[in-house]
């Protein structure tokens, strides 16, 4: 994917998902638009029905009149009955009963009020929300009175209602917006794999060059029948170097390819770490000499008898030491040290180059990540050595630590345990 195409890619997802948000939001908008709209005409049709229950059926008119009930002393007869059959009647069950014939189950309260909106008959729950019966209330008209009611849990009865619908929505746009965090990571990953494969490219290109260069020269030189046979020993070892320089290189790339693949298979046995340090020096020694390197040992691990396997140890030593030398100054110093541990041992590699900034430390273990200096070839390598050397000690169930102060230097950690769980990856 070319890199001008990805803000545009960006740009398109973004205005799509707050599209889609725009669009649910709408719904629900709507959604509950449409909800209040059947409640109400629901609470009407379930009034009409308390209003026809009420005045279906009047008092016996002969029946002497309770001076008691003083509040309807001045309504007309009609009035006084419906009054008197809301004091008679369980109003709270036959409201309930009408709702729910409609479906609707949140309780309300209610009173009736005269043509001045003076109560005739509200019970005592409902006298604190008078106004609002008057205010917002749903009524029906009994002949010159009017019955209201009012639901104090509205907002919440018809949020209960929308749950299902509400988590839906909610649901969905965290999955788009999941699934667009999770797109454009993988944007920014593949962006930068692409990067760190041409990187890769650019580098294993200036890597063989060199080599294959000296091998064609130096072929051509042997041709020449002017060269005396100590010319040609000399071309002929220059060859062999070469060609070992060229083996290493495939080989780095190799073993970096199978400990990420999963292939990588360790064969432990007993093994002293202290030698195989020295080893591992001693056949670097000539390296140490061409470029000036102080190689100091402070092994002091009183057990360094650990369960390994002996080739990947060694090519972890390889590397870090072969690290610290490329990253070293003009004075190379390096300290190689041991010690004990409760479970095992720790193998430390400190160096006194030009250190790794603190943005950089979490990163070098990546594979293909290389520390930018400035000039991609002023450091020869590939950015698979430190990802091998920690797919090798999580192999051996140990664990890596890098400290690092720039312009002072590098300290590389190895824990190694003595024992680990045999390794039952086979070979593919």
């Amino acid at each position: 994917m070319k890199g001008r195409m990805i803000p545009w890619l960006v740009g398109s997802m973004t205005i799509a998902m707050m599209v889609v948000v725009a669009v649910q939001v709408s719904w629900l908008e709507s959604s509950a638009k449409l909800r209040k709209e059947v409640f109400d005409q629901s609470v009407e049709q379930s009034l009409q029905i308390v209003a026809g229950w009420l005045t279906a059926v009047h008092l016996d008119e002969g029946q002497a009149e309770d001076r008691s009930l003083l509040r309807t002393d001045e309504l007309a007869p009609e009035e006084r009955n419906i009054v008197r059959r809301l004091e008679a009647l369980p109003m709270d069950s036959l409201l309930m009963l009408a709702l729910l014939e409609q479906n609707i189950d949140a309780r309300p309260v209610f009173g009736a009020f005269n043509r001045y909106s003076q109560p005739v008959f509200l019970p005592e729950e409902a006298e604190p929300l008078r106004d609002v019966l008057l205010r917002e209330g749903y009524s029906v008209t009994l002949g010159t009175l009017q019955l209201r009611i009012h639901f104090p849990q509205l907002p919440r009865y018809l949020m209960g209602q929308m749950l299902g619908a509400f988590a839906l929505s909610v649901g969905m746009m965290l999955l788009i917006a999941g699934m667009f965090g999770y797109t454009l990571v993988a944007i920014q990953r593949t962006k930068r794999l692409d990067r760190l494969q041409r990187d890769l490219v650019n580098n294993l290109t200036h890597e063989l060059k060199t080599p294959i260069s000296s091998i064609g020269l130096a072929s051509e030189a042997m041709a020449d029948p002017s060269f005396d046979s100590e010319t040609k020993k000399h071309y002929l070892g220059l060859i062999r170097e070469e060609n070992k320089r060229l083996g290493v290189l495939v080989e780095n790339v190799l073993r970096a390819s199978l400990s990420e693949s999963g292939a990588m298979r360790l064969y432990t046995q007993p093994l002293n770490v202290h030698d195989l340090v020295k080893g591992v020096v001693k056949n670097m020694a000539m390296q140490f000499h061409k470029q000036g390197a102080k190689v100091e040992l402070d092994l002091e691990a009183s057990n360094p008898n650990l369960e390994c396997d002996r080739i990947h140890l060694t090519n972890v030593m390889f590397n870090l030491i072969d690290n610290a030398m490329k990253y070293a100054g003009e004075d190379p110093h390096i300290v190689i040290r041991t010690r004990q541990s409760e479970v095992g041992l720790s193998l430390a590699v400190q160096d006194n180059g030009m250190g790794i900034a603190k943005e950089h430390l979490g990163k070098v273990f990546e594979r293909l990540y290389r520390v930018p200096t400035g000039n991609v070839h002023n450091v020869k390598g590939f950015g698979l050595g430190l990802s091998y050397v920690k797919n090798v000690i999580e192999r051996h169930e140990g664990s890596v630590q890098i400290e690092s102060t720039p312009g002072e230097g590098t300290t590389l950690t190895l824990n190694l345990p003595f024992e680990h769980q045999p390794d039952k990856t086979e070979e593919t």
